[in-house]
C-alpha cells in the first residue's frame, strides 16, 4: 500500500509579510525623497534666486558679476562678498534690487587685505 501526500500550499502569511515589506519600503523611499528635497531648499527665501555669473581676483580686490530673480514688487537685499581658502569672509557689502523691476544684474568690486580665492552672492532677503 502506497499513500501520497500532496505539497502544502505555501502559508498566506508569507504573502502578506512580503506585502508589508513593499509597503515600508515604498513610505520610506517616499519619505527620503521628501527630506531630500526639503534639504535642497533649506535656507532660501522662496521667490528669489541669487546668482554669481564670475568673478575676477586680484591681489588686493575681487570683481563679482552677479544676478538675482525676485518677484516685481519685491525689495530685496543681498550680501556679495569675497573669501580665501578656509572660507573666511575677507570683505563683504550688501547689495540692494529695488521693487519695480523682476531681477537685476549687477557688478561689485569689494577691495580684500589678501588674495582672495573666490566670491559669491548669498543670504538675500525681502526687506
Amino acid at each position: 500500500m502506497t499513500t501520497s501526500t500532496s505539497k502544502a500550499a505555501a502559508p498566506a502569511e508569507s504573502r502578506r509579510s512580503r506585502l508589508g515589506l513593499v509597503a515600508v519600503g515604498l513610505l520610506a523611499a517616499l519619505g527620503a525623497a521628501g527630506f531630500g528635497i526639503l534639504a535642497a531648499h533649506a535656507g532660501q527665501t522662496p521667490g528669489i534666486v541669487p546668482q554669481t555669473v564670475a568673478y575676477d581676483i586680484t591681489d588686493t580686490s575681487v570683481e563679482i558679476n552677479y544676478t538675482v530673480a525676485k518677484g516685481k514688487g519685491d525689495d530685496v537685499r543681498c550680501t556679495v562678498d569675497a573669501y580665501d581658502t578656509k572660507f573666511v569672509v575677507l570683505a563683504q557689502k550688501e547689495v540692494s534690487v529695488p521693487p519695480g523691476t523682476s531681477g537685476a544684474k549687477g557688478t561689485e568690486t569689494l577691495q580684500t587685505p589678501r588674495r582672495a580665492t573666490g566670491a559669491r552672492i548669498r543670504d538675500c532677503r525681502k526687506v
